[in-house]
């Protein structure tokens, strides 16, 4: 057995191929555990990183059992992918395996509507919503302009649309229901308001906040507005602590949480906070590497330790727990890229090997293609940037050497940079 209470060598399976999976792979594989990536895109970036990969959809529970037989699975962990954890919790159950998740939390926080009743229930405002005929002529015309069209159950910005008149609106009810696996969509008011996002961490059927951030988006293209920067913790901790975490808390005991992880984002104005989005799951935002930096405890760690062995966290985790960072600030900046072949990316990697930087994220490399369809989503993410500073005006010189010092430009030596984030602009 291993100091983690496994087997060396002892399998687990992963749903998932992206690269922000990948890195789930890479701490199971130096864990000592035998990776098996499952995922139907025979290029997945995370299937070059395990031991072994199947070019299989998560939705075929027959030849998932398959592969579970032959390769020995002892537990089984979902990726960064919100519309696999439905078949995460499926097949743990079906295989009597440990999971975070199980049917009513997964009812409450896979699905936008799931997710719009379990917050009403317990309290908690949500982002107002429109219920409409979407094929109503007169109902559609009636909307106050702009609206935001998304899929019930995606994540990542995949299917979501900022629809300024009717033929916007149109189209963008097409690009929601051909991203949804359930061909279900929500329309809710476009919020001209602050942004930002709870990070929890569950233990023993604890529910600790682990972090909060402030988020910013880019506004120099249309459709969804995607994240530029994430600042920790928010400045609206306090309040939210006061405000709003007791009703979360009321929801996730009658959600039945014990063992997890859970981003929840929400719009801030000076009436309050509107719930709109959970990700019940490890983040591309990857927070979890600022927990692991400060507090010494590693998520994709504890949530291996469940899948193989039923237990999260072994020790007094309030004790090391701590969502305003023992005074630090972090500041997560995101480069994301116009539509065009990537000819030249300069700077990276003296950004990478400067003081405060907590470490580099690299989605895209020269010669990839950014297609239009890309843009709107976290496709269009060249790198999420980690920087860790001991104060605000030391975050401050970090991110602006991150703008003085990249430059992406494509195969006709044309920018490809959306303007990056910039503090001494934005609150």
């Amino acid at each position: 057995m291993s100091p983690r209470g496994h087997a060396q060598d002892a399998s687990i399976l992963i749903l998932g191929g992206n690269p922000e999976t990948g890195a789930i792979v890479d701490v199971a594989n130096a864990m000592g555990l035998h990776t098996v990536v499952v995922d139907p895109y025979p290029g997945a970036p995370a299937k070059r990183r395990a031991r072994h990969a199947y070019d299989i959809d998560v939705k075929d529970f027959a030849a998932i059992d398959t592969v579970i037989a032959n390769e020995h699975i002892t537990g089984i962990l979902v990726g960064v992918a919100d519309p696999l954890v439905p078949y995460y919790q499926q097949l743990c159950e079906r295989h009597g395996m440990p999971c975070y998740a199980n049917p009513r939390s997964v009812a409450a926080l896979t699905s936008k509507s799931g997710f719009i009743a379990a917050c009403r229930k317990h309290g908690i405002p949500t982002t107002p919503t429109f219920d409409v005929d979407p094929t109503d002529e007169r109902s559609v015309a009636s909307l106050p302009y702009p609206v935001v069209v998304k899929p019930t159950d995606c994540g990542a910005g995949v299917g979501v649309s900022v629809c300024r008149n009717a033929g916007e609106f149109a189209a963008g009810v097409a690009l929601a229901l051909a991203a949804s696996p359930r061909r279900q969509l929500v329309i809710e008011r476009f919020m001209r308001c602050d942004d930002m996002f709870a990070y929890y961490t569950f233990v023993d059927g604890h529910a600790y906040l682990s972090a909060a951030a402030d988020r910013h988006k880019a506004a120099d293209q249309a459709g969804s507005p995607v994240c530029i920067a994430a600042e920790y913790p928010s400045k609206h901790l306090d309040r939210f602590v006061r405000t709003v975490h007791p009703a979360l808390l009321r929801m996730f005991a009658d959600l039945q949480i014990r063992n997890a992880v859970l981003l929840i984002q929400f719009f801030v104005d000076t009436d309050g906070f509107y719930a709109y989005d959970p990700g019940f799951r490890l983040q591309g935002e990857a927070p979890h590497l600022y927990l692991k930096q400060l507090h010494g405890f590693d998520q994709r760690e504890m949530l291996l330790d469940l899948a193989m062995t039923g237990i999260m966290y072994r020790g007094a985790f309030g004790e090391v727990n701590d969502p305003r960072f023992k005074g630090h600030r972090a500041t997560t900046v995101w480069a994301l890229l116009r539509a065009g072949r990537i000819g030249r990316i300069s700077g990276l990697q003296r950004i990478a090997e400067h003081p405060g930087t907590l470490t580099v994220l690299q989605r895209l490399r020269e010669g990839d293609l950014i297609t239009p369809e890309m843009t709107g989503t976290e496709r269009q993410v060249l790198a999420r940037i980690y920087t860790l500073s001991p104060d605000r005006q030391a975050s401050v010189e970090q991110v602006r050497f991150i703008r003085d010092h990249l430059s992406v430009v494509d195969e006709h030596g044309d920018d490809m940079l959306l303007t990056m984030y910039n503090p001494g602009t934005q609150p």
